[in-house]
């Protein structure tokens, strides 16, 4: 039996809500009313029992933290649907049996950088089921937890298990273009007049620093233990955050985010594939997996 779902275009209004933060342009790309993305939004919220899906910002749409969630699920989910149709309207062919590939991942970095780019993946290799596990927990990889590799963000160094660099990064501040034609900075002595947004994991003073200014580290501002929800809460205009290029990439190329100053300092992490040998060495999906991930980074450097 089937379990309840929302309608489709509910559904499909969100991920367009979600994608854009703004209910106009979801409306525009789907073809309907700014009244009717919000009456969605709506029933969705209704059908989950009350929980909020976005909160506004002043002009701007913010995701909250079960937002982020759905809205990665959804995409997943609704690829899948895409490709089950397409399958079904081409021509009948039987599917390699293959196990599932299961990929433990940030969820700053499965929402920013990996599941926008997974269709590529699925649409180059049909025969192959990727499932994404976001999450800041470390998965053993020992073959008892359900997860076949992990794509860590780290010093690359984690004992008893086989690493690849995927990718490197460089730290900037970001802010919105709102904020910065209220607050013009010109100088890095200007963001002295701004909220600076503060993430533990990423402190401002290495960046003081290579900027020349001798100051502590912001002790006031709000603050945000994922990286994710640090550049939702720049993009709704709350203040400057500290970026890694790699996570707002997207942003700044659709001007959501733009740079604050020329000053950069190089992340002292990187991005790995991490596994553990010999349960993945023989599978030609984890094979295929790693390789589209490394042409992925030399295709967008």
């Amino acid at each position: 039996m089937i379990p309840h779902l929302p309608p489709i275009q509910a559904l499909r209004a969100f991920e367009a809500a979600a994608r854009h933060l703004n209910y106009s342009r979801a409306a525009e790309e789907l073809s309907l009313t700014h009244g009717a993305i919000s009456q969605h939004i709506a029933r969705l919220e209704r059908e989950l029992g009350g929980v909020q899906l976005f909160v506004r910002e002043g002009q701007r749409m913010l995701l909250t933290d079960a937002g982020q969630v759905l809205v990665m699920d959804l995409r997943e989910g609704l690829q899948r649907l895409a490709e089950a149709f397409n399958n079904a309207r081409t021509r009948p062919r039987s599917r390699q049996i293959t196990r599932t590939l299961t990929v433990s991942v940030l969820p700053s970095f499965a929402v920013r950088w990996l599941v926008p780019r997974l269709w590529a993946f699925q649409s180059s290799h049909p025969d192959i089921d990727i499932a994404i596990r976001p999450t800041a927990t470390l998965a053993a990889l020992d073959g008892r937890d359900g997860i076949d590799l992990a794509i860590r963000y780290g010093p690359g160094h984690w004992p008893g298990l086989h690493t690849a660099e995927l990718m490197t990064s460089v730290i900037f501040p970001v802010c919105s273009p709102a904020l910065l034609d209220r607050t013009p900075v010109e100088s890095p002595r200007d963001l002295l007049n701004v909220t600076l947004l503060r993430n533990p994991r990423q402190k401002w003073s290495p960046w003081f620093k290579a900027a020349g200014l001798e100051l502590p580290e912001p002790a006031q501002g709000p603050s945000y233990d994922d990286a994710g929800l640090l550049l939702q809460a720049a993009v709704a205009g709350q203040g400057v955050a500290l970026a890694r290029a790699v996570l707002a990439a997207d942003d700044l190329a659709l001007g959501r985010l733009v740079r604050v100053c020329d000053v950069e300092i190089a992340d002292t992490y990187s991005w790995f594939v991490v596994w553990r040998e010999p349960l993945l060495c023989e599978r030609n999906d984890f094979d295929a997996f790693r390789k589209w991930l490394e042409s992925e980074v030399t295709s967008h450097a």
